[in-house]
């Protein structure tokens, strides 16, 4: 399951290669991959949700042949449009960024959580996604790109495992295990499970 997320996560990654204009460059820089959440209820706090958010994430010049930018992408979440106090982070690195923080935040269910994204380029272009982003053109990422993809998120279950075995438990339909794993609910066995597999992974 582990090798699939990473494969889900190259695909639907590459939904947010989004161009940004660059004067330094006739075709614009790219980031492939981009911010993530994983937050669960806090049962002892009505309305407050626990858990991690983090950037898995590769950038690359528009120049051709394409090389490694370095650049810093910035995470946060908002709650009907306010960003909320403590979850912002920034995750810097020379053509691949990751890591992943601890977070908290309340919000009741009739409001609306956005996880948002913006990332400067080492050339001085910018990028900022619409906050809650809408889906972009599709580009299926290089191979290149899905093994660097793999070898971050290797690099993340490091930061994002112990954070959730933290915070272990049954949080409603969702099930955090002792080693960080996340079970969903899964009633037509499409073998999501565990939809987060941390060591010691688990082989199909």
């Amino acid at each position: 399951m582990r090798r699939t997320l990473i494969a889900i996560l190259a695909v639907v990654a590459s939904v947010c290669v989004v161009p940004v204009p660059s004067a330094q460059a006739a075709r614009p820089d790219v980031i492939h991959g981009g911010c993530f959440l994983e937050t669960v209820a806090d049962p002892s706090a009505d309305g407050t949700q626990v858990g991690v958010i983090g950037d898995l994430s590769v950038t690359r010049t528009g120049a051709i042949p394409t090389m490694p930018i370095g650049a810093t992408v910035s995470c946060w979440i908002e709650v009907d449009g306010v960003e909320a106090p403590g979850t912002r982070f920034s995750y810097s690195g020379l053509g691949a960024q990751a890591g992943a923080d601890r977070i908290s935040y309340t919000a009741a269910d009739s409001q609306i959580v956005a996880e948002c994204q913006s990332v400067t380029f080492a050339d001085g272009t910018t990028q900022a996604l619409p906050c809650p982003a809408p889906l972009g053109p599709f580009y299926l990422p290089p191979r290149s790109v899905t093994e660097l993809l793999v070898e971050l998120f290797d690099f993340a279950d490091a930061l994002v495992c112990p954070a959730l075995a933290a915070v272990v438990g049954t949080y409603g339909p969702v099930t955090i295990a002792p080693d960080g794993d996340v079970y969903l609910p899964d009633p037509f066995a499409l073998g999501i499970n565990p939809f987060w597999d941390c060591p010691p992974y688990i082989t199909p």
